[in-house]
């Protein structure tokens, strides 16, 4: 019963950090949009085995959208969000399975 909570716990902390990664290029594209010659950077994500995502930033050929960078910022911090409460689940969940086994 422990492996998938460890599953469930390894994939939400994988979605959190893929999240935050994900607003921080943005970030770092709006800060540095009217920077001469500034290309801006993207995060793929990919999935991974049992469960959750691991991300890499790479170097785009497209100048900032800046709209579009401050839409990928809400999109990151509802992600995060969903991920967080993951995590408050599988807590409140495992604590419910110890108070039932003690």
């Amino acid at each position: 019963m422990i492996a998938p909570m460890d599953a469930t716990f390894s994939t939400a902390i994988s979605g959190l950090q893929a999240n935050a990664a994900r607003f921080g290029v943005a970030a770092f594209n709006v800060v540095n949009a009217n920077s001469d010659g500034f290309k801006a950077r993207a995060v793929a994500a990919s999935s991974t085995v049992p469960g959750g995502v691991s991300t890499s930033v790479t170097q785009t050929d497209q100048p900032v959208d800046v709209a579009q960078e401050f839409v990928g910022m809400i999109q990151s911090e509802a992600g995060y969000g969903a991920n967080a409460e993951v995590m408050n689940t599988a807590s409140r969940m495992t604590g419910a399975l110890l108070d039932i086994l003690a």
